[in-house]
């Protein structure tokens, strides 16, 4: 809650004097402050969704216990984070709400005695639900019409208008027909959609509106009757229009008026409350703050992708719509359009007419249901074009070069900006880069080598041949970690100024550097032959990867980097539950498997790399001589030998330990910066000054630290121990309640204190194994209120240091190259205005989520590859259109965010239980609805890995967790304020990219079980046989017609549903690779069934979104990223 936080900071700097020192506080007992203040707070927050939280006998663990009624989700009355907060948001609920207990409101004392008092504050009275909630989530269709209305209105608008152009001319135009004698008056019609949309918007505004909220100004009530007038006004000018229409052609209808003039006040009406409705829906309330403006072209191009793909969404349903239409009259069914009033008052009460009209509103609006449906996927469509037109601005000639020869030249301009000192290389291409780029090359090539990423003979033949005089050791210092950080030689000491002459570089001192072939110009027929007779490309295909990314992301737009030492800090923040930290011998291999072991199928996949492990380890004196066991005779490996098989494993699967040493290169990469473009003017350049772990933190926030078992206790020291003094744990500890419990507050139904701790490699360490904390900060209560994630996040805040946060997540890694661009990425959040006197201004470009790609490493077997595949396109180009139209929001990993910002709206995530379960959305709509600046970005020039989960039953797992998760995220307050304050194209990009994806999905799982229902509708109420003679039967039978228009139903939406969300796939591989591997990898996944695996997902997330809807039981769902290797039952056994 922190506009609380603003609320007590603002009365204590105005405080005389607190009245809350003590003075005689015991060793373990509260201060005043958290005892008097905060903690009674946190018990009425803990009182409105808890009973208590136990003890679990066997783990030792806490064990919170929901209300018996908020179970399955929070009901609408029932307050949360949000309602509380906003209430020290509104200075008049403020004023009027916060009562002591002595029943006077605290804003009667004076102002420098408020702070003092706040200990006398009835908080049991002031947080009252009834008095504080200001929006309902209301777990039904009110609730998601609330938040989506625009989405529905604008769908039955174009469809009402495609039937209108579709529906043929009546044939005696003389009849007084119930559809109109003309056109103009049939379209008149669509009109009435106002008035109608109007009152249902208003009662599902009434049902998630708190009758707090509904209270509104004179104003705003004024404002709301005007609105209420106009919305109603299409319905009386709509009779108008029908009255005339019926009179006898010449005469006047009322007055001077005729139907022309009654059309064109209809039609004026009609417009100025559709465009109310969909363009200005928002009320005063809704608009807490003011949204970040948006440049015209920003604005313009976001009104031209949404005009463009409903022009072509609506091109192809008037087909749809034809077709439908004539087969309801090769049915022959009775249209109540096409007749008289006087008609359908004569054949209203025959059973026949009544089943001609059940079918024909059966058929339509089955086809309303697949029209709303298929704008998911238009969608994507649009997002992917408009992806690849995006990257290809940005790339400009990079697609018609080869980029990776490029290298040294823009490292050098855009990387080692500063790097002046030492002189530039002379290339007979009169081509510039700095000196100090060769031994920064050969150290990005030697953490491949040490990732066991190529050979040590690929990797000197990719290499400057720079090697500092104890080169060996420091590779035999960093051997064992593959991938853990090892201290280089200062790249300085080997730096002159070397002349490169036709791919030869002479070094001063007489040594000779050779240009790497990967840097040289290709000839006609290196391009020709695509480099098979000048062979220049690496066999592994994640180096062949990094190495072309590193070349696309430098010749992309990036910021002018900070220089060191005036690099600014940033921490990088991992929450950890029960993800393993290194995998163990066990579960690599115990002897007794029944199938494949673990091990056997890392070594398939990674056969090179393993290799390459094998072979640089018989030179390492730990590995334990130069022969080396056969490599699938796993039982004659040694103890020692199996620690460092773990460790090359564990860089490979999903653990910790991978994430942390890949976080951990920023110490490396900042050291590196240091030495090679240092501001020597600086004092604080100085060599005993200047340290790294000043400007970065890793914090790994351990929940179960407290309970870690002895391997897990012995694997996190092994982290201190290899990884830099940068690297911290916070965690949660907790004792007993003692004596001074109940004076300090400690909730009566809560059995221990909680702290939130820091440790570090310095700390001592205890008897059990675990280290004494440095920091520990006492919490008012137990801080998992949320489902978990959120909390872990949230606590270890106070312990980030630096003005930048990232959120990383325990299943991801880094590649030292893309980490050389850090202070290309920090450079993002500089002010772009300044004032006269030099300083940085109040509005510049420092309120930012800066978001960026990830490069995803679990595309291990075909539902491996399917999620990855997924992932992929989600994390690149469907981000970057995302970003282009204003929707794009925090996801989470591996966005950059503004610490002090993200700490003005709570946090890096939302914690309210249930409601939350999506946690890091939450921040990005927050961010977003708070203004005033902020923006959310999306840079494609820096990277990180990531993996994902690869069975079958844990992306589905997934799946359900995302789509429940979405079915809660769709009736909160963010989403419906952002659902009123947007604008349209904003809307509808914000919809279709978040949970009107999860509703699309639903909508195509239910849409075949709903046309076979009305086939069968259909088939039933044909003509029987036997009385063919005596019935008015059509000319075809039901069956051949509606197989027809089920042809041109389900034909279309299933193939645009297959290929169309391929697409971004496809050309995002295209771009970064090429067209053939593309092609060769959405080839693979048909041929392997992937359109089935889709279809299956569709049907999980249609099945979760609506159950949580409607029954709610939103949770956590642990799936687990391991590889799937044992053989599990397709229907789960019950306990």
């Amino acid at each position: 809650m922190p506009e609380f936080v603003y609320f007590i900071t603002e009365l204590a700097l105005a405080a005389k004097k607190s009245g809350l020192d003590r003075s005689d506080r015991m060793p373990e007992q509260s201060g005043l402050f958290l005892a008097k203040i905060i903690r009674p707070i946190y018990n009425i927050v803990f009182d409105e969704w808890y009973d208590e939280v136990g003890i679990d006998k066997d783990s030792g663990r806490d064990k919170q216990i929901l209300k018996a009624d908020l179970r399955s989700f929070l009901p609408p009355s029932i307050a949360n984070y949000d309602d509380w907060n906003e209430l020290f948001l509104d200075p008049e609920r403020l004023v009027a709400g916060i009562i002591l207990e002595d029943q006077r409101p605290l804003f009667d004392l004076p102002h420098e005695d408020r702070f003092a008092a706040l200990a006398n504050v009835d908080w049991e009275v002031s947080l009252l639900a009834a008095a504080t909630k200001t929006h309902r989530e209301v777990h039904s269709l009110w609730g998601v019409f609330a938040s989506t209305h625009r989405i529905w209105l604008l769908h039955s608008v174009l469809f009402c208008c495609g039937l209108c152009f579709v529906v043929q001319a009546p044939p005696s135009p003389d009849d007084n027909l119930l559809q109109g004698s003309s056109f103009l008056v049939r379209f008149a019609a669509v009109g009435l959609l106002v008035p109608a949309h109007g009152l249902l918007w208003a009662f599902a505004r009434s049902e998630t509106n708190s009758p707090k909220m509904c209270g509104c100004s004179c104003e705003g009530a004024l404002r709301t009757l005007a609105f209420a007038f106009l919305w109603m006004l299409p319905l009386a000018t709509y009779v108008g229009v029908r009255y005339a229409d019926m009179q006898p052609e010449g005469s006047k209808a009322l007055g001077p008026m005729n139907v022309e003039e009654f059309l064109v006040l209809h039609f004026a009406v009609s417009i100025a409350g559709l465009l109310s409705q969909l363009l200005a829906p928002a009320r005063s309330q809704d608009k807490l703050w003011r949204l970040t403006s948006v440049p015209c072209k920003q604005r313009t191009l976001r009104y031209l992708f949404w005009f463009v793909l409903l022009c072509v969404k609506m091109f192809v349903s008037m087909v749809i719509f034809r077709a439908v239409l004539e087969e309801t009259v090769a049915l022959d069914l009775t249209t109540p359009g096409r007749q008289a009033v006087t008609e359908i008052q004569q054949l209203w009460r025959s059973a026949s007419w009544g089943a001609d009209v059940l079918l024909w509103l059966l058929l339509w609006s089955m086809s309303f249901f697949l029209f709303v449906a298929d704008t998911g996927v238009w969608y994507q469509a649009g997002c992917t074009i408009l992806g690849v037109a995006c990257i290809l601005k940005q790339r400009k000639r990079l697609a018609c070069e080869r980029a990776t020869s490029k290298i040294p030249e823009r490292f050098s301009q855009k990387v080692f900006t500063f790097s002046a000192s030492g002189g530039a290389m002379r290339h007979s291409r009169a081509e510039h880069f700095s000196s100090f780029f060769p031994a920064m090359w050969d150290r990005i090539i030697d953490h491949m080598h040490q990732e066991d990423k190529c050979t040590g003979d690929t990797a000197r033949g990719k290499s400057f041949g720079v090697r500092p005089p104890n080169a060996a050791a420091a590779a035999s210092a960093g051997a064992e970690g593959a991938g853990t950080p090892s201290e280089h030689t200062s790249i300085v000491s080997v730096c002159c100024s070397p002349v490169m002459e036709e791919g030869i570089e002479t070094m001063s001192e007489g040594s000779l550097l050779k240009l790497p072939d990967l840097f040289n110009r290709e000839g006609i027929l290196s391009i020709g032959t695509n480099g098979l007779l000048v062979p220049r490309r690496p066999s592994n295909m994640e180096m062949k990867w990094r190495l072309n990314s590193l070349a696309r992301c430098l010749g992309m737009p990036m910021p002018k980097p900070f220089r060191a030492p005036y690099i600014p800090g940033i921490t990088v923040l991992i929450p950890h539950f029960q993800e393993d930290i290194l995998v163990t011998k066990q579960e690599l291999y115990s002897g007794r498997e029944n199938t494949v072991p673990l091990i056997d199928w890392i070594k398939a996949r990674y056969p090179d790399e393993f290799a390459a492990f094998q072979t640089r380890m018989e030179s390492h004196p730990d590995w334990g001589g130069s022969a080396s066991p056969r490599p699938c005779d796993w039982a004659t490996y040694t103890d020692q030998q199996w620690e460092m098989i773990s460790m090359w494993a564990s860089m490979r699967l999903q653990t910790l330990w991978r994430t942390v040493a890949g976080m951990c290169m920023y110490y490396s990469v900042l050291q590196c910066h240091f030495e090679a473009q240092v501001d020597e003017s600086s004092a604080f350049a100085a060599g005993d000054i200047w340290d790294p772990a000043d400007c970065f933190t890793c914090l790994v926030s351990m929940q179960q630290y407290k309970t870690f078992s002895a391997v897990q206790l012995h694997q996190t020291n092994r982290m201190f121990d290899a990884f830099p003094s940068s690297f911290k744990v916070a965690f949660i500890d907790w004792n007993d309640k003692n004596i001074t419990a109940e004076a300090d507050g400690v909730h009566e139904r809560q059995r221990r204190r909680y702290f939130s701790c820091l440790i570090d490699r310095d700390c001592s360490m205890r008897s059990d194994g675990r280290r004494a904390p440095k920091l520990r900060i006492e919490l008012p209560g137990y801080p998992i209120l949320g489902d978990g994630k959120s909390d872990n996040q949230n606590h270890a805040i106070p312990f980030m240091r630096g003005a930048f946060c990232q959120c990383i997540d325990s299943n991801q890694g880094a590649y030292f190259e893309q980490m050389l661009l850090l202070p290309c990425v920090l450079g993002e959040f500089r002010e772009r205005l300044r004032s006269s006197s030099g300083r940085t201004g109040t509005t510049g470009g420092m309120r930012q989520i800066i978001g960026f790609p990830e490069h995803i490493t679990s595309d291990i077997g075909s539902i491996g590859d399917f999620a990855a595949g997924s992932e992929v396109a989600f994390g690149t180009i469907l981000q970057r259109s995302y970003a282009m139209l204003g929707a794009r929001m925090h996801y989470g990993h591996p966005d950059l965010m503004q610490k002090c910002y993200m700490m003005q709206q709570g946090g890096v995530s939302k914690a309210t239980k249930t409601l939350n379960l999506s946690e890091d959305i939450f921040a990005g709509m927050d961010f977003t609805l708070r203004g005033n600046g902020r923006t959310i970005k999306h840079c494609e020039y820096f990277h990180l890995a990531k993996g994902r989960d690869l069975g079958f039953n844990s992306v589905l797992g997934f799946f359900c967790k995302l789509s429940s998760g979405a079915g809660e995220q769709i009736i909160t307050r963010q989403m419906f304020r952002l659902g009123q304050i947007f604008s349209l194209p904003e809307c509808l990009t914000f919809y279709y990219a978040h949970v009107g994806y999860y509703v699309t999905q639903a909508f195509v799982s239910y849409s075949l079980p709903l046309m076979v229902f009305t086939w069968l509708i259909v088939l039933s109420s044909d003509c029987e046989g036997a009385y063919r003679a005596f019935e008015n039967c059509p000319e075809q039978p039901a069956s051949t017609t509606m197989a027809r228009l089920l042809g041109t139903w389900f034909s279309w939406l299933m193939v645009m549903f297959l290929l169309i969300t391929s697409f971004p796939l496809l050309f995002e591989l295209a771009l970064e690779r090429n067209f053939k591997d593309a092609v060769l990898r959405v080839g693979k996944q048909f041929l392997t069934c992937s359109p089935l695996h889709y279809i299956f997902q569709a049907k999980i997330i249609g099945f979760y979104v609506m159950n949580e809807l409607r029954y709610g039981g939103a949770q956590y769902v642990a799936t687990g990223r391991g590889l799937p290797t044992e053989r599990r039952d397709f229907v789960g056994k019950g306990a």
